[in-house]
């Protein structure tokens, strides 16, 4: 969330590869997690949410995870310390990644303008600094502007971050995982404990998921999203790539851990500090479900309406919430307000509405606009990753 190359005359960026449509799929499974968390958020409360819909936002550690085993599966044979191959990479990066996201961007401005203009300092000014960052991919390095412009924008920001440095991180855990898996493993713990202590200094009684309005938004915003505190999921499903092809462990124990983490995750979730949760610690679910995806080559899985909802995760992602947004505008102009009374029709005409746009916006934004970049010769993207939270 790519195209393929031959190596004597590539039409792509990187040699062909066998796709892995279960993957595809489970991007639409991760992205309909975090809509899933989202919107009933928004109309229930936090406090009214399962802890299995409430930990929703973890769908993001799944495609931070995703990216780095897709691309690693990908681009394993090609020598990125060459120019050309870095220029062909970082392209067919900005074809699958920026014809939505400026869609998504311009969709969500009306919104962004009356949000902004409520908002008071000091997270006024930082929300109307997103303007200027958001489409250049900055804004996810600036707390108060991270989350102002069609909030999961911030993760393609950080996704961008981490493609300016795969050329540098792809060899490394190719040849050295061990003490790559070492060093990452260390700059989390470190970040993740660093996080929890200022948060707990600063921002006592607040929850890092809702913190509501004033400095705790923004020093949530600089936990959350900050980059290089998220690198080590990128890193993780580089290393785990690493895994995966060296070791094909079997499906049913595979399932069983993540079936056990996530049953130990969902009952410990008040005793675990939040930073530690947002921040990766979900991996321990998410890292098996995707060594599973990339052996699965039958069932339903790789269903072609399964994987065609994959293939449109990624407008999903970036449309859900410029999609409420409206579904609510419309409810207050034209129904004077019945949809909030019925939260669950309103949630219902929300998620048809982001699933239409999505569509719309694959066929006919989307695919276009990357083969245009690509060019004549670019073939139908395979299982790539972009968060799509």
């Amino acid at each position: 969330m790519n195209s393929r190359a031959d190596h004597a005359a590539p039409a792509g960026p990187h040699p062909a590869v066998e796709p892995l449509p279960a993957l595809t799929a489970l991007r639409f499974v991760a992205a309909a997690y975090v809509l899933a968390f989202h919107f009933a958020d928004r109309r229930f409360g936090r406090d009214a949410l399962p802890e299995t819909v409430a930990l929703g936002y973890s769908g993001v550690t799944f495609f931070f995870l995703l990216s780095g085993f897709i691309l690693a599966y990908n681009y394993r044979r090609v020598d990125l310390s060459k120019r050309a191959a870095r220029v062909r990479f970082l392209r067919a990066r900005v074809a699958r990644v920026y014809p939505v996201y400026l869609l998504a961007l311009a969709v969500a401005l009306p919104w962004f303008v009356v949000w902004t203009a409520k908002a008071t300092p000091p997270l006024q000014p930082l929300m109307a600094a997103s303007a200027v960052l958001a489409p250049l991919g900055l804004h996810a390095w600036v707390p108060g502007a991270a989350c102002a412009l069609d909030c999961p924008s911030w993760s393609v920001s950080v996704e961008l971050f981490f493609y300016a440095l795969f050329p540098l991180l792809l060899p490394l855990a190719l040849r050295r995982p061990g003490a790559t898996a070492l060093v990452t493993l260390a700059a989390w713990a470190a970040s993740t404990a660093a996080a929890i202590l200022v948060w707990n200094r600063y921002a006592p009684g607040h929850s890092l998921i809702d913190p509501g309005p004033g400095r705790a938004a923004i020093l949530a915003q600089a936990i959350k999203y900050n980059p290089l505190l998220r690198l080590p999921e990128f890193v993780a499903g580089l290393l785990l790539f690493v895994l995966w092809q060296r070791v094909r462990l079997p499906v049913p124990p595979l399932l069983a851990v993540a079936g056990a983490a996530a049953l130990v995750l969902v009952a410990l979730v008040d005793r675990i500090p939040e930073p530690l949760l947002h921040n990766g610690l979900t991996a321990l679910v998410w890292a098996p479900v995707i060594l599973v995806g990339a052996q699965v080559h039958s069932g339903p899985l790789v269903a072609g309406w399964f994987v065609f909802l994959g293939r449109i995760s990624f407008a999903l992602y970036l449309l859900h919430v410029p999609a409420d947004a409206l579904v609510s505008s419309l409810d207050r102009a034209v129904l004077a307000g019945r949809l909030a009374e019925t939260p669950w029709l309103g949630l219902g005409a929300a998620t048809l509405l982001s699933l239409a746009a999505a569509a719309a916006v694959h066929l006919l934004v989307e695919e276009p606009a990357r083969r245009r970049i690509l060019g004549p010769r670019s073939r139908p993207a395979a299982a790539a990753a972009v968060p799509s939270a």
